[in-house]
Parts: C-alpha cells; sequence; structure tokens
C-alpha cells in the first residue's frame, strides 16, 4: 500500500481540539489524532475540515499491521551553529529543506523535544555550543505546516546517574509532566514514545516500569544495528521499541584518508544508506523501523569561527562520506533512504500511530500511580 492510499484510508475526521477517540477499544489522544488529520496532502483540507469524516480502519489485527516506519529527529535540531550563533551554511534545515521534502512524499517527521529547555520563541544552543534546537513557534509551524508530531526527550534531559536520586514526584515531572507540556503547546503525538537522554541503552528501567509505561506507548532503546521493533513489543512490558541512528563518522572506504578522520563525537563508522535500505527492504507486517537522525548536512562544512564540526558529503561514493561528529550525516545519504521507504510504500508515521497498531497504548495514566 502507497503512502497516499493509507493517509486516504486511515485519516482520522477529528482536530487536535477533539474529544479523545476510541479505536478498536484503544484509546487515542485527541492530540495525536489531530496529527492525523493534518497529514493531508498538499492543497488539501483534512478531512475534519471537509465535512467527510473518514473511520481509521484497524487491521485485522497487530500482526499485519504496517509494515511502519517513524523519521524521528533527536532534540528536533532546526540547524547548526558556530560558537551558538546560527550557521545555515551546508545545513538541511528542517523547516526550509526536510519537511518540505518529506510533505511532497506525503510522509511525516517526528521530533523529540526536552521540554524545560524548548523556549518560546528562540532557538537553544546544544551540543558544544554546534546546534540549535527547536522553539515551541518552530515546532507548532512544523505541526501546523508539514503534519510532524513530537515526543518527549525528558523534561531536563536527566545524566542516567540521576535518575536514582530523584523522588517519585521528580521522575514524574521529567516523564508524564514533558509529555503533558508538549500538549499544552498544541502539538501532536506527545504520549507516543519518550526517548531518555543516554547511549549504550544506559536508561532508566525503573522509571519506564513506573512512569513511562504508563504515561507513553515507548521508551526508546538504542538498538544494535537494526531499530525494527515488532509488533509483540506491544505486549511486553515495560514497552521498549528499537531506535536505529545514522550517525556520521569516519569514511568506509579503507584506501582513503577519510578512513581514520579523528572523531568529536562518538566512535562509529559512517552509517552506509544501504544498510538501513536493506533493511527497509526486509520489513513485514508487524514490524516498525525507526531511523533517527540529528543536523544533516550538504557538500564540505563552511570555515567555522569556532566550531570544530567537519564533513564532506561530495563524493558520489556514499563509502567516501564522513563526518567528525556523529550528529552530523549527509543529506543525499538520507534523501536515499526516505526514497526507499517511498519506493516500498512504507507507511511513516509516528510512534502513538504505530502503538495503536499494534495494540497498544490503553488508557495512559497522567498522574502518579
Amino acid at each position: 500500500m502507497t503512502v497516499q492510499r493509507h493517509l486516504r484510508k486511515h485519516r482520522l475526521a477529528v482536530s487536535i481540539a477533539a474529544s479523545p477517540v476510541v479505536i478498536a477499544g484503544l484509546l487515542l489522544p485527541a492530540a495525536s489524532a489531530g496529527a492525523r488529520a493534518a497529514t493531508a496532502p498538499p492543497g488539501q483540507a483534512p478531512a475534519a475540515l471537509t465535512g467527510a469524516p473518514a473511520p481509521l480502519v484497524h487491521r485485522a489485527g497487530p500482526s499485519t499491521a504496517g509494515p511502519f516506519a517513524t523519521l524521528l529527529f533527536s532534540r528536533t535540531e532546526m540547524t547548526a551553529a558556530d560558537g551558538c550563533a546560527r550557521d545555515d551554511s551546508g545545513i538541511a534545515r528542517l523547516d526550509t529543506t526536510v519537511a518540505p521534502y518529506l510533505k511532497a512524499l506525503r510522509m511525516i517527521g517526528t521530533g523529540t523535544l526536552v521540554t524545560d529547555s524548548t523556549r518560546k520563541l528562540t532557538e537553544t544552543c546544544t551540543h558544544a555550543s554546534s546546534s540549535l534546537t527547536a522553539s515551541w513557534a518552530d515546532a507548532t509551524a512544523l505541526a501546523q505546516g508539514y503534519g510532524w508530531n513530537f515526543v518527549s526527550h525528558t523534561a531536563s534531559y536527566p545524566a542516567a546517574s540521576k535518575w536514582a536520586s530523584m523522588t517519585k514526584a521528580q521522575q514524574r515531572a521529567e516523564t508524564c509532566g514533558s509529555a503533558q507540556t508538549i500538549t499544552n503547546h498544541g502539538l501532536p503525538g506527545a504520549n507516543g514514545l519518550i526517548a531518555y537522554p543516554g547511549t549504550g541503552n544506559n536508561v532508566p528501567a525503573s522509571v519506564q516500569g513506573t512512569f513511562g509505561a504508563k504515561c507513553f506507548a515507548w521508551g526508546r532503546l538504542y538498538s544494535h544495528g537494526h531499530g525494527i521493533t515488532s509488533y509483540t513489543a506491544a505486549t511486553t512490558p515495560p514497552y521498549w521499541q528499537e531506535t536505529e541512528a545514522v550517525n556520521g563518522g569516519s569514511c568506509n572506504d579503507s584506501a582513503a584518508g577519510c578512513y581514520s578522520v579523528p572523531q568529536l563525537t562518538g566512535d562509529d563508522r559512517y552509517v552506509l544508506p544501504s544498510k538501513v535500505i536493506a533493511q527497509i527492504d526486509a520489513l513485514k507486517p508487524g514490524q516498525w523501523l525507526t531511523v533517527q537522525s540529528y543536523i544533516l548536512v550538504t557538500g564540505k562544512n563552511p570555515a567555522y569561527g569556532t566550531s570544530k564540526d567537519r564533513w564532506d558529503c561530495t563524493s558520489a561514493n556514499p563509502a567516501d562520506h564522513w563526518t567528525n561528529d556523529n550528529e552530523r550525516y549527509c543529506y543525499s545519504d538520507w534523501q536515499q533512504i526516505v526514497q526507499a521507504l517511498a519506493a516500498k510504500g512504507i507507511t511513516v508515521t509516528d510512534p502513538l500511530t504505530a502503538g495503536v497498531a499494534f495494540g497498544r497504548p490503553a488508557t495512559f495514566q497522567r498522574a502518579a500511580p
């Protein structure tokens, strides 16, 4: 089934402000339902506005739903920065390049937000002063103009070591409270996923069991090279999902000098798009692929004044692409991945929609259990 056919068939006839919708015995929060309506083709009003509702048809069962994919953008990093000063040179900005590209393919993105550091109008400097994360205004524009959804990256981005010393109230504020903040800003999808900070799967399993599983469909885990979540995860507490990050790194051409580029962050080799495309080609019903990126770059890096980020995406051969920061990845290679999703007709959606299709979530508890 093509993405366009899926959207026509499954568009929800509700607005963000509508009441929650019950689908096959499952409660879908109103904010996420509104996001589904927002995915109408460009120039066409959503079903909720046309007076011609089209109910969501739940498939025969979770094992036959999908396959799905989510294009996740960690911290919704809009663009790059040089010493916290915005620098769009060689950057595929989320709002002017990435979101319009996805919209043309009838696809949406899903961004994560660290809610305490997200400001009303001003983008937040992060990642060693080299990245700018979305403001609430940026996120609203992506949601309203391009149908994007937003999920929690916690409230304050606590280190893994801090969770154990928090009170239950503090843990709830970091998790459920963060989702409520996103919803309060009128953004769809907040209860779909909590992306705990940290690498190496150093995430607070007890917090996920106590709060994450009550307020979110899924808790993010970084996978070991596949990023595929099976429908069976929806019935396996505490409801982890698998995320694969397309990271930068030294190039894959062992005969080239870029094979040993010193890395600022991370120590992995540049992820070849062919690796992810092979996973897409093998996707089956009952599976959901999550591909996470940060900032997508083009050409060669500019001559920064303070930033130490470097990259080269100019070769026609992805094996010669490299970055010295795992949060930089070549836009052309990311486009190959997206084009593979389109070619196979994979439904690109948000974590909450995948959860509903797989039989999760049921009713969320927004208060402490």
